[in-house]
């Protein structure tokens, strides 16, 4: 490749040690991560069950509404836990993450066009249609849910770009040519389907937990079968996905996994197994998850470490996609410790915070069919 697209490494050094680094972007991501499936995963499994539902008292009304109610937190959340993983990447990555969003400038900032819209819809439906006890929404909540992917779209194909310098020259001459990249779609489809996944298994969780403590219990096993099928079905597609999409990876991403030793291969290896094993658990439950509390907990454990585990091997094939130009390159470093003591210390604060506006949605005292 012509390495003279890839521009300089800013003169200004780091504020510390390049690992610490890592171990954040790849922390911070997980949290960003968790709040994104809903996003994307609720938003679109609630345009589903709304355009599906037969009339006001069909279950998928009440779903649809449920996962709203957790996404007009759950958005906010998305967009703010996704500052520092985006900011750790432009530290990280500066020359590559610049050049490739500048390839993509117009799309690039689409994207901010398409968060307003997705975020005003939800509100819109939010506000003039449930709170104000108005059958239907499923419009809005259709243009809610197809911005949020294609915000998704636009963040799979600059991972894509900036970890692939060689392809800059041709993606610059067309910059659509990035959907023809053999992992594009396998990638985009791997994070729908978790985001589906796991949104669904949230909202079957907290149907479960309803149906057992007495309130409204037909209802809430009717919400908790249906969204529980999504969760069967999305993933069974997601683990062949993820199978499709190792195939499908560059041969040298492919032998740096299978070469790095126990630190690829032991995330790589504990994703396979807790992928097939919430397939077994799932299975096992069918479609009566209400009568099986104690497997629907442990599903939701198993996929939060699932999601933690696979943020673990996204980094990690980033880093195999650049190393044939990124070794050539050193990060400078001056550390600034009171600095970082100082972030540490807010990001605990707001993590604690978050954590305790979590548990005041699922502990609050919301009462009707759809709270939330």
């Amino acid at each position: 490749m012509n390495e003279s697209l890839i521009p300089g490494v800013a003169a200004t050094p780091i504020p510390g040690p390049a690992w610490l680094f890592h171990v954040l972007l790849v922390f911070t991501f997980f949290l960003h991560a968790l709040f994104m499936n809903l996003t994307l995963g609720g938003t679109l499994l609630a345009a589903i069950a709304q355009l599906t539902a037969r009339g006001g008292d069909d279950p998928r009304v009440v779903l649809a509404r449920r996962l709203m109610g957790i996404n007009a937190y759950g958005i906010s959340f998305a967009i703010t836990t996704g500052i520092a993983p985006l900011l750790f990447v432009q530290l990280l990555y500066q020359q590559y993450f610049y050049a490739a969003t500048i390839l993509i400038a117009w799309v690039w900032l689409f994207m901010l066009v398409a968060l307003m819209v997705g975020y005003y819809a939800v509100y819109v439906y939010k506000l003039k249609v449930v709170a104000a006890g108005r059958p239907g929404g499923g419009l809005w909540l259709t243009v809610s849910a197809l911005t949020f992917l294609a915000i998704a779209m636009v963040h799979v194909a600059v991972n894509l770009i900036h970890s692939q310098p060689a392809k800059w020259a041709s993606i610059a001459e067309n910059p659509w040519s990035i959907l023809g990249d053999p992992a594009y779609f396998p990638r985009l489809l791997h994070f729908v389907l978790a985001a589906l996944g796991f949104s669904g298994l949230v909202v079957a969780w907290w149907a479960v937990r309803a149906a057992r403590a007495g309130r409204d219990p037909e209802l809430n096993a009717a919400v908790a079968g249906f969204a529980w099928k999504w969760v069967l079905v999305t993933t069974f597609v997601q683990v062949l996905d993820g199978f499709v999409l190792l195939l499908v990876l560059p041969r040298h991403v492919i032998s740096g996994l299978v070469e790095g030793g126990a630190a690829t291969l032991v995330p790589l290896g504990l994703a396979v197994v807790l992928g097939l094993g919430l397939l077994m658990m799932l299975a096992r439950v069918a479609t009566q998850p209400v009568e099986h509390p104690g497997v629907v907990h442990g599903m939701l454990a198993a996929m939060t470490l699932t999601i933690a585990v696979m943020s673990i091997t996204r980094h990690q094939v980033r880093e195999l996609y650049l190393a044939p130009v990124a070794s050539q390159t050193t990060l400078a470093t001056a550390p600034q410790w009171g600095n970082f003591v100082l972030f540490a210390l807010l990001l605990v604060a707001g993590l604690a915070t978050v954590a305790y506006m979590v548990r005041l949605t699922f502990t609050g005292r919301a009462t009707g069919a759809e709270a939330a």
